[in-house]
């Protein structure tokens, strides 16, 4: 049985974009891709709402991606794949960071995932959209400006360590909803690209 790790934020984790409650198991694309690989796969779900790729959030705890994975690595190893899909949240407006350093974190991800000898799969998440819902978080122009740069970034880190690439944005659309979350189409449709690639 091959296994995939899943670290994500809340589009891993599965937060609606109506109301930000959780869809169920069998329309998150974790769920999806599991039936899709079939049970000679198992499918590890590690989303977390509000995580971020590197960056401690100065008012929720324990979000810093690249600080809490190695306790997730071990949680779960041995496995196969890593999949990596962060940094919607460090377009906050909290965090005053480049894209460019988003790409720094995740590439550190990938390596510890890595060095337990999993293959990896870098995704770069969907853009964001005007209008966003969460205003009182995000500025609109720098945020949906950030998340856009993020593919080209991790396509260079994918590239540099010879790890799979998914830029996700040219499979899915955020939901016009909130301008960050993804609905049951996306989720089908993501997971369908990465069963593909998998499999590949």
């Amino acid at each position: 049985m091959k296994s995939v790790l899943c670290y994500g934020d809340s589009n891993t984790w599965g937060a609606s974009p109506i109301d930000i409650t959780r869809l169920d198991d069998q329309t998150r694309w974790t769920g999806v891709l599991q039936c899709l690989l079939g049970e000679s796969w198992r499918v590890l779900e590690e989303g977390l709402s509000n995580r971020t790729t590197g960056f401690d959030d100065p008012l929720i705890l324990l979000r810093n991606g690249k600080a809490t994975f190695p306790m997730v690595s071990d949680t779960h190893r041995p496995y196969d794949w890593l999949i990596v899909m962060l940094g919607t949240n460090d377009a906050k407006a909290r965090f005053r960071h480049k894209p460019d350093a988003a790409a720094d974190a995740v590439e550190s991800i990938g390596e510890m995932g890595a060095s337990q000898g999993a293959k990896v799969l870098l995704i770069a998440p969907p853009p964001m959209r005007s209008p966003i819902k969460f205003v009182a978080e995000f500025d609109e122009e720098r945020a949906v400006s950030f998340s856009r740069a993020l593919a080209p970034l991790y396509l260079e880190v994918a590239e540099a360590n010879g790890w799979e690439f998914l830029n996700a944005g040219n499979v899915i659309s955020v939901s016009p909803l909130d301008g960050m979350h993804l609905n049951a189409e996306a989720h089908t449709r993501l997971a369908q690209a990465i069963s593909n690639l998998l499999r590949r």
